[in-house]
């Protein structure tokens, strides 16, 4: 039995196959651990330079609203 890590949790979800085959080709992974891994450091990092433009240019973080950025993106 495999063991995971306590930040870890195995989990069952249905995937879009099309959508996974685009992600891991635009991501270079090959399995599909290795492309959600992946594909959420890549939201992490998203974040990440938002938040540091949003600083850079004196807007800090209030219109950072997740429900605003919701809205925005549909």
């Amino acid at each position: 039995q495999m063991r995971y890590p306590e930040d870890m949790t195995k989990r069952l979800i249905e995937v879009d196959d099309d959508k996974l085959a685009e992600v891991r080709s635009l991501l270079g992974t090959t399995t599909m651990k290795a492309t959600v891994d992946a594909a959420l450091e890549e939201v992490l990092a998203l974040d990440r330079r938002r938040r540091a433009l949003l600083v850079e240019h004196g807007l800090g973080d209030s219109r950072a609203d997740p429900s605003r950025r919701q809205a925005a993106w549909g």
